[in-house]
């Protein structure tokens, strides 16, 4: 199995009332950049299951950083 990319899901924007996730249809906080309902390790895992696709993309570095140390 391929490793697993984290993304980076911690804007505002990425959370809304609970919804069924698009993916396995729990419900699911997250929001995906498309504004649909996912679980950030669903999208992960899609990613992964799904390479050179473009489904799930990481927020944008704050202030040019390249390494998240949270």
């Amino acid at each position: 199995m391929a490793p697993v990319e984290l993304l980076n899901w911690r804007h505002s924007s990425h959370f809304g009332p609970p919804a069924p996730c698009a993916l396995c249809g729990t419900t699911a906080p997250l929001r995906s950049h498309a504004k649909e309902p996912d679980h950030k390790i669903c999208a992960e895992l899609w990613n992964v299951a799904h390479p050179g696709e473009t489904g799930f993309v990481s927020d944008l570095p704050k202030g040019g950083q390249t390494t998240d140390h949270a």
